[in-house]
C-alpha cells in the first residue's frame, strides 16, 4: 500500500474510532463543527461569518446551519455589522464559553483514557506525526488559498505568542541577548499579527523614537516561511503606518533589504554588523511606497 493510501486509511479509521463524526462528539456534547466554532469565537472574539467560513473550511450553508443552532441555544451571539449590514458578526456568549468549558473537560476525559494505553515515547511520537501532517496540510491550503493569511492589528489575545515567537527568533536563531527583544512599554508603539485562524505566522512593529518612527521586530515563524507572509506583512503595515507619518526608518537584515526594496525603500549605508549579522541602514516614505505600487507589477499576496 502506498503511504497516500495508508495515511488515508489511517485517518478514516481514526475518525471512526474517535466517533469524530458524531452529534456527540468525544463525549462533549456537541458536534465536531459546532466544537470548532466555539473555540474559534472563544480565541478570536467578534468575528464575521465570512471569516469563520474561510478560516473554519465549512462550505456556506452547513457553517449557516451550525451557527443558527448555537444562536437558538444562546450560546453564540449574531449582530449586523454597524455600517455594512449584510455582514453577519458573531461572538461567543456566557452559555457558550461554560458549554465550552463542560465539553473540553469531557473531550480530555476520553482523551486521557486513550492515552493511558500508550507509553511516553508512543504519545510523543502520535503528537509529533499529526503535527508534522497539520502543517504540511496548511502550507498547501495556504498556497491554493491566499484569503487564509490575515494581517491585522495585534489583539491582546495573542499579545503572548507574538513575545514567545519573538525571543524564539531573535534570541534563539539570531543570537540577540533576550532583554534587547522587547520594545519598552512606555515607547509608543504600533504592532501587525499575520495569521491564520489560530496559527500565528509573524508579527511586526513600528515604534517612535525623537519624532521618527522605526519599523522592525520583523518575524516570520520559521514553519511559514516561503508563503509570501512575510511581503504581506510589511506591505500591510508599512502602507498603514505610512499614512500617520511621511516617513519610516528601518535597519534591514538581508532578507528584508530586498523585502522594502521592492516596496520602494532605498538604502541609506553600508552595512553594520549586529550581534554577528549585518544590518542595513534604510528608509521608506509615503511618496516612494505610493509610487512603488502604481508604477511596478508588485504582487502582493491577498491578505483579509
Amino acid at each position: 500500500m502506498s503511504s497516500v493510501k495508508e495515511i488515508r486509511s489511517e485517518l478514516r479509521y481514526l475518525v471512526r474510532e474517535l466517533g469524530l463524526l458524531d452529534k456527540n462528539c468525544l463525549n462533549s456534547g456537541l458536534s465536531l463543527s459546532q466544537v470548532h466554532l466555539l473555540t474559534y469565537l472563544k480565541k478570536n472574539g467578534r468575528t464575521s461569518f465570512s471569516e469563520l467560513s474561510n478560516q473554519l473550511s465549512i462550505e456556506k450553508a452547513s457553517l449557516s446551519r451550525t451557527i443558527n443552532a448555537l444562536v437558538e441555544k444562546e450560546y453564540v451571539e449574531a449582530a449586523r455589522h454597524e455600517y455594512d449590514k449584510r455582514q453577519k458578526y458573531f461572538s461567543l456568549q456566557a452559555k457558550g464559553i461554560e458549554r465550552l468549558e463542560e465539553a473540553d473537560t469531557s473531550a480530555n476525559n476520553e482523551m486521557s483514557q486513550l492515552l493511558g494505553l500508550l507509553n511516553e515515547d508512543q504519545i510523543r511520537g502520535a503528537i509529533d506525526g499529526l503535527r508534522t501532517l497539520r502543517l504540511s496540510a496548511f502550507r498547501n491550503n495556504a498556497v491554493k488559498n491566499k484569503a487564509r493569511i490575515q494581517v491585522e492589528a495585534l489583539s491582546p489575545e495573542y499579545r503572548s505568542e507574538i513575545d514567545n515567537l519573538l525571543k524564539d527568533t531573535f534570541s534563539g536563531e539570531q543570537s540577540i541577548p533576550q532583554h534587547l527583544v522587547p520594545i519598552p512599554e512606555e515607547t509608543p508603539q504600533k504592532w501587525w499579527l499575520a495569521r491564520s485562524g489560530e496559527y500565528i505566522l509573524g508579527a511586526v512593529a513600528c515604534w517612535q523614537e525623537q519624532e521618527e518612527w522605526h519599523w522592525g521586530r520583523f518575524v516570520v515563524d520559521h514553519r511559514f516561511r516561503g508563503l509570501g507572509i512575510g511581503k504581506a506583512l510589511a506591505h500591510n503595515s508599512l502602507a498603514e503606518m505610512l499614512q500617520e507619518t511621511t516617513t519610516v526608518w528601518i535597519d534591514a537584515r538581508d532578507t528584508t533589504v530586498n523585502i522594502v526594496k521592492d516596496l520602494g525603500g532605498e538604502v541609506l549605508g553600508d552595512k553594520v554588523d549586529f550581534y554577528g549579522m549585518p544590518v542595513t541602514p534604510m528608509r521608506i516614505s509615503q511618496t516612494q511606497l505610493k509610487h512603488k505600487t502604481q508604477t511596478s507589477k508588485l504582487k502582493i499576496p491577498n491578505v483579509v
